[in-house]
């Protein structure tokens, strides 16, 4: 079971060769798991890709569409609001909401996040490709 932060799926939907041990660490792990948020931070960073050249609006689609055809198990805000709360000092509600999910599963958080990774080290085990 892992947390995936919305800089992993994006790695690995856009499939960036650099980072073969991400692409594994995924494919390999079906049990994964993401705040609501996931999708919208997705469908936002897919349309920055796009619009600075980075990738073409045909890979942009087919990253949608590889996107939906994974198995991740969503969580709203719920019961989880107070913990993002409580760690608005250090990480912004967007990756306060992947750690306090990391946190309440257990799971260590999956990210290509530098500051992230290094923030969330203090709560949750992190695998920072």
């Amino acid at each position: 079971m892992i947390v995936l932060d919305t800089s992993a799926l994006l790695d690995f939907l856009i499939g960036r060769p650099q980072k073969p041990r991400l692409l594994s660490r995924i494919a390999e792990d079906a049990d994964l798991h993401a705040p609501h948020l996931i999708d919208v931070e997705a469908l936002h960073a897919l349309g920055r890709l796009v619009r600075t050249g980075v990738v073409s609006p045909e890979r942009a689609a087919e990253a949608r569409a590889d996107a939906g055809s994974l198995t991740i198990t969503r969580y709203p805000l719920g019961a989880m609001a107070d913990r993002v709360w409580a760690l608005r000092d250090n990480l912004s509600a967007y990756g306060a909401s992947f750690v306090a999910l990391a946190e309440a599963l257990a799971a260590p958080l999956v990210t290509c996040d530098r500051r992230l990774a290094r923030v969330s080290r203090h709560y949750v085990d992190v695998e920072a490709f």
